[in-house]
């Protein structure tokens, strides 16, 4: 719908509802039921055309803060620091026919590949990370999940970070519990169900014995399948050890979201070893679940994970 069209609407579903509300189109009363009830229906679509225009301006407004906030955090500048991996899991004990919404997971066979790209790095007042997931599977996600109701055997999944600290800006430092504060966004975009997110709030690092990296976000969040602004908490943290000379690592995921369906959980949780020059190459199990309402999943997935 473009903008004179909606305009148009708008200013129709305006004029009419005036006229209903006020009773005095005699045109209006005069006519018989079959005409009625097409006058009805008009408004009726009418109505509709304005709600979904009041959702597009809505969804419109978050895209455009988090657009800003992307583009104040990509700087001209090289990054300070930087990691990128590429992470390689596969599954043949997928039971549950219940896709996660944005993620699309479920498999007619129970068997599922997966790839993850991920990429981490600084700059003078800030990070970001990227991660891009391709998942695959016979009619992975079910059938019409793809986007616009197609059919598929592969999904993508991105989320974009960019957090901006606040400590840097302010050129002060915290020397306790917390770490970092940081003002954060969250992009999300997926193939499933045409699945989209933007999320805004604030971001945590936080001092955690026996973790090298620990990260707490909070974000009020828009999708495009609920109506109301929603909350997500999300965890991640890297925990190296070690088991006599092998290099172990520890890392995990947590995401705790609020929907027009209840709370979603869904944890990512590795244990991986070191094969190769200092963890360059690891390899172990990651053990994925999720919880809401009427369904719940765990499953394991042997793991690859090559940083490069």
């Amino acid at each position: 719908m473009d903008s004179c069209t909606a305009a148009t609407t708008l200013a129709a579903g305006f004029y009419i509802n005036c006229m209903l509300l006020s009773g005095g189109n005699e045109s209006y009363r005069h006519l018989n039921g079959a005409d009625t009830r097409k006058f009805r229906a008009i408004t009726d679509t009418i109505h509709k055309e304005i709600l979904m225009k009041k959702h597009i301006l809505n969804a419109g407004f978050w895209s455009f803060v988090f657009c800003l906030l992307l583009l104040a955090s990509s700087p001209v500048r090289a990054e300070e620091y930087s990691s990128t991996d590429l992470q390689i899991l596969y599954t043949p004990f997928l039971n549950r026919n219940d896709p996660d919404l944005g993620n699309g997971i479920s498999s007619s066979s129970d068997k599922l590949t997966a790839a993850r790209l991920e990429h981490f790095g600084t700059w003078k007042y800030g990070d970001n990370f990227l991660s891009v997931d391709l998942t695959e599977g016979s009619s992975v996600g079910g059938s019409s999940s793809g986007s616009f109701g197609s059919n598929s055997n592969a999904h993508l999944f991105l989320v974009y970070v960019p957090r901006f600290s606040l400590t840097k800006i302010l050129n002060s430092q915290l020397d306790g519990f917390v770490k970092n504060v940081y003002l954060a966004g969250r992009l999300e975009r997926a193939s499933y169900g045409s699945y989209r997110a933007e999320n805004i709030g604030i971001s945590f690092d936080l001092k955690i014995p026996g973790t090298a990296f620990f990260e707490q976000d909070f974000y009020a969040r828009r999708t495009n399948y609920d109506k109301e602004t929603e909350f997500l908490s999300r965890t991640v943290w890297l925990a190296p050890f070690s088991v006599g000379p092998v290099g172990m690592h520890f890392d995990g995921l947590a995401l705790i979201k609020s929907t027009d369906n209840g709370t979603n959980a869904f944890t990512q949780l590795d244990l991986l070893a070191d094969l190769y020059n200092k963890g360059q190459i690891q390899a172990g199990v990651r053990l994925e679940s999720a919880f809401y309402k009427n369904y719940d999943r765990n499953t394991p997935y042997v793991m690859l994970k090559w940083v490069f």
